[in-house]
C-alpha cells in the first residue's frame, strides 16, 4: 500500500498544479477508479499527519472524498509522530481525536501505541518519567526485567489501548493491535500483554518488519491463542524492498488455508519521499541475483529543453547490471524500464526550471513524479506476485528469499501437522534464514 504524504493527500483540494498538462489534476488521484492514469484501490494514510490538529482533521482529501465501496484504506494512529515531538501528546484527547478521524476515513486502523523505535534515540524519556511518578514504570521493570522506557512505551499503549476499546463507535472502522518489540523477549511480553483486547487483526511495527523469526514466533502464538484463525487483517508497517513482500505473499497464502477470508498488507512511503527528494524511479529487478527498485536524481538528467517523455528518460538511463562470481563468467543484463501512464504524457521539460542558478523539479513534478513512482512500485509487486504464482521451482527469487520461503511453509506445516512443540523447534532452527532480511537492513 502506498502510504500516502499529507500534501498528496491534498492534490485537488487544497493542492493545485500551476499548470496546465494532458492529463486532469484529479486523474493523479489512483484512488479514484475514474482515473485516466491508472487506478490503485490500496493506501495508508496517516491520522499523524491528517490530525495533528482539530483543524487538519477537518480538511478534505483524496482519502476523505473516495469511494468506500471501491477503495481500501488503513489508518495509522500517529505514535510515530507523537514519538517525534510533531504531534504534541495530551492523553485521552490525542486518542479521541485521532480514533475519530480513523473511524470516519479508515477501513483498518492501527490501535495508538508508542513504538519501541524512539527508545535509542531518547524520545521515550521524557514518557517514562511521566508515566513513572508513582512508581508504576519502575515495578513493571522489576517484574518482566526490561527497561523502564520499553515499559513506558508498553504502559502507555495500554492506556491507549484501553481508551480505544471503551470508546470507538461499532462498525465504524476495524482495529488494529499493533506489536512493538526490539528482541523476542520484548515481543513476547508486548503481545502477552495485548492479546486480551478484542481488536479485528493485528499489525507489525518495528523490528518485525525484517526479522521474520519475530515474526514467526507471534503468529504461531496467535494460533496456538486461537486469534489468528479470527483475525480479519494483518499489516506489517514501512516496508519498502521487495523482497519481504514476496515472504508476506507466502505468509497469506499459508495462513488462508486456515482463515480464508483474512487479508494481509504492508505499506511503504518511498514513491513519494523519493519524489519529495527529486528522484524518479525507472525500473526494477527480481532475479535469482538479486532484488531493486531503481530510482535516479531526476534534475542530474534534465534540461528546461528536454523533450523526452518520462518513459524515454528511463530507457535511456537504464543501466548494465554486472554479476560477477568466482570462478563462473560474469554475467550482464539490463533491467527492463517501466512505463508509467503518467510517463507517456509529460516531458522533462515540463517538470523542471531553472532558480537560483540551478535546474530545479517544480512543485508539479514533485506531483507528477509521486504519481509515477506509485505505478511503478505497483507494477514491481505485481510482477513480483506473478513470479509467486508462474515459477513453481522458485529458481527466478534469490537464494537467501527462497530458504526463507520456505522455512516460512514447512513451520506452518509442522504447528498444523505435528504440533506447537515441533513447529518452535523447527522455527528455532531456520531463525537464521528468517533473520537475515534484518542483518540487511541493519
Amino acid at each position: 500500500m502506498p502510504a500516502i504524504s499529507s500534501n498528496f493527500a491534498k492534490i485537488g483540494h487544497s493542492q493545485h498544479l500551476k499548470r496546465n498538462f494532458s492529463f486532469a489534476e484529479k486523474d493523479l488521484n489512483f484512488l479514484d477508479p475514474a482515473s485516466t492514469l491508472f487506478h490503485y484501490p490500496y493506501a495508508l494514510y496517516s491520522a499523524g499527519q491528517a490530525a495533528r490538529t482539530d483543524g487538519a482533521a477537518q480538511q478534505i482529501s483524496i482519502v476523505s472524498q473516495r469511494d468506500r465501496n471501491r477503495t481500501t484504506v488503513i489508518g495509522d494512529s500517529g505514535g510515530f509522530q507523537i514519538q517525534q515531538g510533531t504531534i504534541k501528546f495530551e492523553g485521552d484527547a490525542t486518542c479521541e481525536r485521532m480514533l475519530r478521524w480513523m473511524e470516519d476515513h479508515a477501513d483498518y486502523s492501527m490501535s495508538l501505541d508508542f513504538p519501541t523505535g524512539g527508545i535509542s534515540p531518547g524520545n521515550v524519556a521524557m514518557h517514562t518519567a511521566r508515566l513513572d511518578t508513582q512508581g508504576k514504570i519502575t515495578a513493571m521493570s522489576a517484574t518482566n526485567g526490561l527497561s523502564p522506557d520499553y515499559n513506558a512505551c508498553l504502559s502507555q499503549s495500554l492506556l491507549n489501548l484501553d481508551y480505544f476499546v471503551q470508546n470507538r463507535r461499532p462498525g465504524k472502522t476495524n482495529l488494529l493491535n499493533v506489536l512493538q518489540g526490539r528482541t523476542e523477549r520484548e515481543s513476547k511480553v508486548w503481545y502477552d500483554a495485548v492479546k486480551g483486547y478484542p481488536l479485528e487483526g493485528w499489525a507489525f511495527a518495528g523490528t518485525h518488519q525484517s526479522a521474520f523469526s519475530l515474526t514467526m514466533a507471534r503468529l504461531l502464538d496467535m494460533y496456538d491463542d486461537g486469534l489468528l484463525q479470527k483475525a480479519k487483517w494483518i499489516h506489517f508497517l514501512g516496508i519498502s524492498t521487495l523482497e519481504p513482500a514476496y515472504l508476506f505473499t507466502t505468509l497469506l497464502r499459508c495462513v488462508r488455508r486456515y482463515n480464508p477470508e483474512i487479508g494481509i498488507s504492508f505499506d511503504t512511503s518511498s514513491p513519494f519521499l523519493s519524489a519529495a527528494n527529486f528522484n524518479m524511479y525507472t525500473s526494477f529487478r527480481f532475479d535469482k541475483h538479486g532484488c531493486a527498485l531503481i530510482s535516479v536524481p531526476f534534475a542530474e538528467h534534465s534540461s528546461t529543453g528536454d523533450t523526452r517523455t518520462l518513459n524515454k528518460m528511463g530507457r535511456d538511463l537504464a543501466k548494465e547490471v554486472t554479476i560477477a562470481r568466482d570462478g563462473t563468467l560474469a554475467m550482464r543484463f539490463t533491467p527492463l524500464p517501466v512505463a508509467t501512464a503518467i510517463g507517456s504524457k509529460v516531458t522533462v521539460a515540463e517538470i523542471c526550471e531553472m532558480r537560483d542558478n540551478r535546474l530545479r523539479v517544480t512543485t508539479d513534478g514533485v506531483w507528477i513524479l509521486m504519481n509515477n513512482n506509485v505505478e511503478v512500485f505497483k507494477k514491481a509487486f505485481e510482477a513480483l506476485n506473478r513470479s509467486f504464482d508462474e515459477n513453481a521451482l522458485d529458481d527466478d527469487v534469490p537464494v537467501h528469499v527462497r530458504a526463507a520461503k520456505i522455512a516460512i511453509e514447512k513451520i506452518f506445516e509442522a504447528r498444523v501437522l505435528k504440533g506447537a512443540v515441533a513447529s518452535r523447534d523447527l522455527l528455532q532452527e531456520c531463525s537464521a534464514l528468517l533473520d537475515v532480511f534484518a542483518e540487511a537492513r541493519n
